[in-house]
C-alpha cells in the first residue's frame, strides 16, 4: 500500500509539473476559442493575392476568404453566433512563432508545409497547388529560356559549359521567406555558381524588378505572379512551362489539438468542394484550370 501511494504521488507530481511548465494538451485551442468567444486569425499584409491589408482592419485575398469560411463554420459548430474574429498582421519572420506560441489560432496566408515547420506548427489540408516556375521578360534570350526549361543533365556538367556560363551571368530573385529562396540557394551551391541572387519582400516587387531589368529571372508561384499583372504588363512577361518544385500550400495552426484541426479541415473541405469555389479561386488567380481542379479533387478529403 505504501508503494502504491508513493507511485501515485510521483505521478501526480509529474502531471502537476507538466501543467505548470507550459505543455499544451489536446483541445487547448478549441477550449480557448469557446471560453473566450474569440477567434484570432493571423495574416501577412504583403502576400497578395493570398492576403493583403484591407480597409477597416479586415484583410483581403484568397487566404482571408478561406479563413472567413472557417470562422463561419466554427460559429455554427460551436453554437456561438457572436464569436468575435480578430485579425492580427504578422511578418514572415514572426508568423510561425505566433502560431506555435498561441498568439493566433490560425495563419490565413497559405504556406508550404515543410518538415522543418511541422516541428513547431501543424497544417490544414492543402489549400493551393504551389510550385516554383521561372518568370522572365517576354524579350528574354532564347538561350536563357532553353537553359531554364531543359531537363537537368543526368551526368556531371562541366564548368564553362554554355548553359552554366549563361546562368552565371543571370540575375535571379525570389520572395523572402519562401521555399523558392531555399531551393535557389541549394541549386547555386550544388553547381558552385557565381550567380547574383536577391530577395524581394513580395511578389509585386519581384515583377517590378523584372520589368525594370534589375533582375533577369523571378522564381515564384505561377498563379500568384499572373495575379500581379494587368493589361499593360501581361504581355511583357512570360511564365515558363517547366515547374521546378511542387509544394502544396496549407494554413498553419497550433500543434496538439486534433479537434480544432478537424474543425478547420471540415470547413476547408466544404469550401474547396463547393459549387462556389471556382468563382472564389478565379477572383484571385484567374480561371481554375484542369491542373488545379485535379489537385483539389485529389487533396480534398471526402465527408
Amino acid at each position: 500500500m505504501t508503494n502504491n501511494k508513493a507511485i501515485r504521488a510521483v505521478v501526480g507530481a509529474l502531471l502537476f509539473t507538466a501543467c505548470t511548465t507550459g505543455v499544451v494538451f489536446a483541445g487547448a485551442t478549441s477550449d480557448r476559442i469557446r471560453d473566450s468567444g474569440q477567434l484570432r486569425l493571423g495574416f501577412l499584409p504583403q502576400a497578395k493575392p493570398f492576403t493583403s491589408a484591407g480597409s477597416g482592419g479586415t484583410p483581403e485575398g484568397y487566404g482571408a476568404a478561406l479563413c472567413e469560411k472557417v470562422a463561419a463554420s466554427l460559429k455554427s459548430s460551436l453554437n456561438a453566433p457572436q464569436l468575435a474574429v480578430e485579425w492580427k498582421p504578422l511578418t514572415i519572420e514572426t508568423a510561425f512563432g505566433a502560431v506555435a506560441g498561441g498568439e493566433v489560432d490560425l495563419l490565413c496566408t497559405p504556406a508550404s508545409a515543410t518538415l522543418e515547420r511541422r516541428k513547431s506548427v501543424a497544417f490544414s489540408i492543402p489549400t493551393f497547388a504551389g510550385g516554383v516556375r521561372a518568370v522572365v521578360r517576354a524579350d528574354a534570350p532564347a538561350a536563357l529560356r532553353e537553359a531554364l526549361e531543359s531537363t537537368p543533365a543526368q551526368k556531371p556538367v562541366w564548368r564553362g559549359s554554355p548553359a552554366l556560363t549563361l546562368l552565371e551571368k543571370t540575375r535571379f530573385a525570389t520572395v523572402e521567406g519562401t521555399v523558392s529562396k531555399d531551393w535557389l540557394a541549394g541549386k547555386v551551391a550544388s553547381f558552385k555558381l557565381n550567380t547574383a541572387t536577391v530577395s524581394v519582400p513580395d511578389y509585386a516587387s519581384g515583377v517590378r524588378f523584372l520589368l525594370e531589368r534589375k533582375i533577369d529571372v523571378f522564381l515564384a508561384e505561377r498563379d500568384v505572379v499572373l495575379a500581379q499583372l494587368d493589361d499593360a504588363t501581361r504581355g511583357k512577361v512570360a511564365v515558363l512551362n517547366r515547374q521546378l518544385t511542387h509544394q502544396p500550400l496549407a494554413l498553419a495552426l497550433p500543434r496538439g489539438d486534433d479537434d480544432f484541426r478537424l474543425a478547420v479541415d471540415t470547413a476547408l473541405a466544404a469550401t474547396l468542394s463547393s459549387a462556389d469555389f471556382p468563382s472564389l479561386y478565379a477572383k484571385h488567380f484567374g480561371a481554375l484550370d484542369e491542373g488545379a481542379r485535379n489537385f483539389f479533387a485529389w487533396a480534398t478529403p471526402p465527408n
